[in-house]
């Protein structure tokens, strides 16, 4: 994924072009993510994403039924800016591929986490 910072502002050099923008791209796998330059924050990201499921206790070991496929996951990767268009944040997610599942086969409740006002 690109992301262009167009709405910056000129840093006054004489020879930067009009059109000319900060691109950053955030990485798109585990593996870009671990074989950039920044690999440490995506490392330091992940894992306390990890640890955040563990201290919500989101999830339980079990033996995989027989005859049923295992939902497999994906990390998602983004930088969260300051202001100043400076990287404030890592931020990684593991998300589910919850579009290989059959409603009624693999499922048969959804689960959507809310956040009250309250709360933020």
């Amino acid at each position: 994924m690109t992301t262009s910072y167009s709405h910056l502002k000129s840093s006054g050099d004489p020879n930067e072009t009009e059109n000319s923008a900060l691109t950053m791209t955030n990485p798109t796998s585990y593996q870009d993510a671990m074989s950039r330059a920044d690999a440490i924050h995506w490392k330091r990201a992940c894992a306390e994403e990890l640890e955040e499921f563990i201290r919500q206790n989101l999830f339980s070991t079990v033996d995989k039924p027989t005859g049923q496929k295992v939902v497999g996951c994906n990390w998602v990767f983004k930088t969260k800016l300051d202001e100043d268009g400076q990287i404030e944040q890592y931020k990684a997610r593991l998300v589910a591929q919850g579009f290989l599942q059959i409603p009624g086969v693999d499922f048969d409740e959804t689960f959507a986490p809310v956040t009250y006002y309250q709360m933020l």
